[in-house]
């Protein structure tokens, strides 16, 4: 779940209404700022959740690399476990310089819920793989 956006709306989405995707397709490839589940002991029922909001300092490049191309006994035993790792290397690399300020810094990161609703962010708002970029994620969103 931490690949995925919270409902599983594709990235790019402006509107609590739009349907979820299918397959893979809601995955933007970086880790996300949370997922957790749980349910009562007598097994009546069940949750999950999980975050559309992706910080930078959320990344872990290293642990991508050695889930995807690691020592075999370090990665899941999925049978796309070693290309969805690779996949969200590449993605986190590529988040990497594209919050790369000219100063120097890399701060901040991207969401696929504007204000926590699925708004649209205001124009002009740069985007990354359909991703809106916001100088502290999760910050309107606790």
């Amino acid at each position: 779940y931490a690949l995925f956006d919270k409902y599983f709306k594709n990235p790019g989405c402006t509107s609590p209404s739009c349907t979820p995707g299918t397959g893979k397709s809601s995955s933007n490839w970086l880790i996300n700022w949370y997922f957790a589940w749980g349910g009562d002991n007598g097994g009546q029922w069940s949750w999950r959740i999980g975050s559309s909001h992706n910080h930078m300092g959320y990344q872990n490049p290293f642990a991508a690399w050695v889930l995807s191309d690691g020592p075999a006994a370090l990665r899941p035993l999925s049978p796309t476990a070693d290309d969805d790792w690779a996949q969200s290397l590449t993605r986190q690399l590529q988040f990497y310089a594209w919050l790369q300020s000219a100063e120097g810094a890399i701060a901040g990161g991207a969401t696929n819920s504007w204000d926590g609703a699925y708004g649209t962010p205001p124009a002009g708002t740069p985007t990354f793989f359909g991703l809106a970029y916001d100088v502290d994620p999760v910050y309107t969103d606790p």
